[in-house]
């Protein structure tokens, strides 16, 4: 069966794009669960000629998925694949789609795939290919022959992550030179666990997974490490130090094994504190850079986002980090409701703390997140393009403009004074540099904020223009 997978394209305007433009690794592992057919994998973000693909490979299943930013793309991506053929069977699928299926109750849509595509998408394909029917593939909504909806009982089985094959990578390799993740390109993604047991009110990860946690063995992380052919690795787990055991023996086994790569990876302050010796250990096989989740500069705003850390764990795994040589990426959240002093405290503890590499987002009540459903009523908007975290969707306490231009003061970088030194010290390059100063000065940009706003951008008018219909986003099937 010939299968498309494809990861829809970005909007325009300022966006973590700039930020990262990372592997579609969901699509490549996807694709390893199916290694009797013929998939490819089409990145819009880089090559958005679709009907030339369709034209060529001539596809019997197209699948898409899609962040919440992306619904619109993939919407449209769909609508288009039908237009091609009504022929070719369609699927939508990944984070949004699982939480908020019924945005994807449209004509063009033949099956929405809900939660870890392993559970279902081989089932899924082989009910297609066999026209035997779908009543019985997990996890998914599909549409009968009177187009009602019908939702399938959810899986509780396990994925195992020990005999997952590896990763298509084969699929975007030629993509692979523009893949890149902050200031590293070319970058390989890998993925090592899934969930996380934390409860942080502006996340839908623990919703994604209900709650659980399922982490790869060490060995079978090993094998993805060595098989990787870039120089740099960005472990994308939502907490890759979270497990001390585990990463203490891969990190053996990448030593004994003599691989010799450059990592960064995304971590909770709480486990560097436990486990400080852990860091050294990552460090002296080449981790070089950690993502930190500081959400905030005191423990209020950690408690009003319910981060469960508190500003002394915080500080503590910053100075562990930096006495370990370690680029600290420090993110952190912005409150609508933020007045001036509350920007300015913000940008003096950033600067306090010494912390280089920063990534600033506005809270945002994301669909799937408890944030959501406290305060869906208070939202500006339900247009998905707006919820990029960059853009306030709920009311702020200071003058739009203004909030824009204090937001967008934080990513001003007066001192490249820090840059020159890891140029020197071999950790960034001048190409990284280049690339991270540009991104700099288009998140410095306060105007490019109100282009999207949902008030002072014209409410609802940064829709596709493609005319779509989504459902009311409380109800569920």
């Amino acid at each position: 069966m010939r299968i498309l997978l494809v990861q829809p394209g970005s909007s325009e305007g300022v966006g973590f794009p700039l930020v990262a433009s990372p592997e579609p690794l969901h699509l490549e592992m996807i694709a390893a669960t199916v290694p009797e057919h013929d998939v490819r994998i089409l990145d819009m973000r880089l090559d958005d000629d679709l009907e030339r693909v369709l034209r060529a490979f001539q596809p019997e299943l197209v699948a898409v998925t899609a962040l919440t930013p992306e619904v619109y793309a993939a919407q449209d991506v769909l609508q288009r694949v039908k237009l091609f053929s009504g022929e070719v069977f369609t699927v939508a699928g990944g984070h949004h789609a699982t939480l908020l299926p019924q945005d994807f109750s449209l004509p063009q849509v033949d099956v929405v795939a809900m939660g870890e595509a392993e559970a279902m998408f081989g089932k899924l394909v082989q009910a297609v290919e066999g026209r035997c029917g779908l009543k019985d593939v997990p996890n998914i909504v599909w549409k009968n022959r009177e187009d009602e909806f019908i939702r399938n009982d959810r899986s509780n089985s396990r994925i195992d992550l020990g005999n997952l094959p590896l990763p298509r990578r084969d699929l975007t390799e030629a993509y692979r030179s523009e893949y890149f993740f902050l200031f590293d390109k070319p970058d390989t993604s890998v993925a090592t666990s899934r969930g996380c047991p934390f409860r942080c009110s502006f996340c839908s990860v623990h919703e994604f997974h209900g709650g659980r946690i399922n982490q790869m063995p060490a060995r079978r992380v090993l094998s993805e490490v060595a098989a990787v052919s870039t120089d740099h690795i960005t472990f994308v787990d939502d907490n890759f130090l979270m497990n001390h055991r585990r990463e203490t023996a891969i990190a053996d086994m990448i030593k004994s094994e003599g691989i010799r790569k450059r990592y960064s990876m995304e971590c909770r302050t709480d486990s560097i504190v436990r486990h400080p010796d852990l860091v050294k250990k990552w460090v002296d096989i080449g981790l070089y850079a950690v993502l930190l989740g500081l959400e905030g500069g005191s423990d209020k705003v950690l408690k009003d986002v319910r981060k469960s850390c508190t500003i002394d764990t915080n500080n503590r795994a910053i100075r562990i980090l930096q006495d370990n040589g370690v680029i600290i990426w420090g993110a952190f959240i912005v409150d609508p409701d933020w007045t001036e002093d509350d920007f300015k405290r913000l940008r003096e503890y950033v600067q306090e703390k010494r912390i280089t590499h920063t990534q600033f987002t506005i809270l945002t009540p994301l669909p799937g997140t408890q944030l959501y459903r406290e305060r869906h009523n208070e939202l500006l908007t339900d247009d998905y393009f707006c919820f990029d975290t960059l853009h306030a969707v709920l009311p702020t306490r200071l003058p739009r403009e203004e909030f824009y231009r204090h937001f967008a003061g934080l990513y001003r970088q007066t001192d490249i004074g820090p840059y020159y030194d890891l140029v020197q010290s071999g950790k960034m390059s001048i190409e990284d540099c280049r690339r991270g100063k540009g991104m700099l000065d288009a998140m410095a940009d306060w105007e490019r904020y109100i282009e999207k706003d949902p008030i002072l951008g014209g409410g609802g008018t940064c829709r596709a223009n493609v005319q779509l219909t989504r459902a009311d986003p409380l109800p569920r099937f």
